[in-house]
């Protein structure tokens, strides 16, 4: 590694529309990215015209015709491993893949089939090769690729729920207890094709699709499912560097565990269904859940994880705030708010024994007390 070399971590991505240059706090945003050397992103939707939907809560799509708008975003590689890439069916995720490659863009963690789901991407950047994978263990039913089967890399987890008599009696109406786990031979397949990278790059960049968004998880539950630290741990050991989480549309903590770094979720990047524009706001069917927590308060709140590698040590990683307008396109934060946004960070961060510092009211910064060497 000849020269510093930076890698952004974002949430998820979610395009409705295309992007445009209309909004200067915006552009900033995007000014910033196609500085960076790579910028990885998870796309929330399909992009397609099929109109078989899925039979589930809600589904999300965009049309093809936005997909020429994304360079302007500075984002290079888009994981598909998620819970709506298949809304549309096989259709809508294949059809996704074509243009995405169609654009110039990389695209990991989805294919015609499982091989092609989990096989990493390989790319070098001044004399760094870096391998980039996607997984997912919010899988609805059908979702996961299989022999023959178009699909989405898949980590499963299984959930079980304690009825606790005595506590329900006293308080009626109250969520159970829900413990949840991995299916190990999906953890134990991820971790060799983990390992594989390892031994032909130099790092090894895993995105995650896991955890509970706040409108389904008990608040008494706190942040995590069970299995998401036991499961982060084991991808660590395999032979990640790190690991970048979305799914739970709010930042969750960041961990450094041995020689790896996990940002668990980095909360909802850009949503254009969280605009003003009504009609493309989420929509469920039955039970019909309240889905404001999905859209109001922390879910408008995002960071950008930016890391910077030299002379194959991971030296320091900065984590910029920002907040979704009422375009659902992200802006920077600065001021109060920007402060509220990292203090939050760095509480969940401190309890998984990670210490964040806050170096002005704009971003914070994981300091390696020793540089971490691949």
């Amino acid at each position: 590694m000849s020269s510093k070399v930076s890698v952004i971590g974002l949430g998820d991505f979610a395009p409705i529309f295309p992007l445009t240059k209309k909004n200067s706090a915006v552009n900033d945003v995007w000014d910033y990215l196609n500085q960076k050397d790579i910028v990885l992103a998870n796309l929330e939707l399909p992009l397609t015209t099929s109109e078989v939907k899925a039979d589930k809560a809600i589904t999300l799509k965009a049309h093809p015709d936005i997909s020429n708008s994304l360079s302007l975003s500075g984002i290079d590689v888009f994981t598909l491993a998620n819970n709506h890439a298949l809304d549309f069916g096989s259709q809508g995720i294949l059809e996704t893949k074509k243009l995405l490659q169609e654009e110039g863009f990389i695209s990991v963690g989805a294919g015609e089939d499982l091989a092609s789901a989990i096989r990493p991407h390989y790319l070098t950047l001044k004399e760094t090769k870096i391998a980039i994978l996607g997984f997912s263990s919010a899988l609805p039913t059908g979702y996961a690729a299989g022999v023959g089967r178009p699909g989405i890399a898949p980590i499963r987890a299984i959930a079980r729920f304690r009825i606790d008599s005595m506590t329900l009696d006293e308080q009626p109406g109250m969520a159970p207890w829900v413990e949840t786990s991995v299916v190990i031979k999906d953890q134990e397949m991820a971790c060799e094709v983990i390992t594989q990278a390892k031994r032909q790059a130099d790092v090894v960049i895993v995105n995650m699709h896991w955890g509970v968004p706040n409108g389904w998880c008990a608040a008494f539950q706190g942040p995590l499912a069970d299995y998401q630290r036991p499961l982060a741990h084991a991808l660590i050991d395999a032979g990640a560097d790190f690991i970048l989480g979305h799914h739970p549309h709010v930042i969750h903590g960041v961990e450094k565990y041995n020689e790896g770094i996990i940002a668990y979720s980095l909360g909802n990047f850009l949503f254009h269904s969280m605009g003003n524009k009504g009609e493309h706001r989420l929509k469920v069917g039955d039970p019909p859940y309240d889905v404001m927590s999905l859209e109001t308060g922390e879910a408008r709140e995002a960071v950008v994880m930016e890391i910077n590698l030299e002379e194959k040590k991971k030296q320091r990683i900065h984590f910029y705030p920002v907040t979704l307008n009422s375009e659902g396109e992200p802006e920077f934060l600065t001021g109060r708010r920007a402060k509220e946004v990292l203090h939050r960070l760095k509480r969940h961060s401190e309890k998984l024994q990670t210490q964040l510092c806050i170096e002005n009211d704009a971003v914070a910064s994981l300091k390696l007390a020793s540089p971490i060497h691949f």
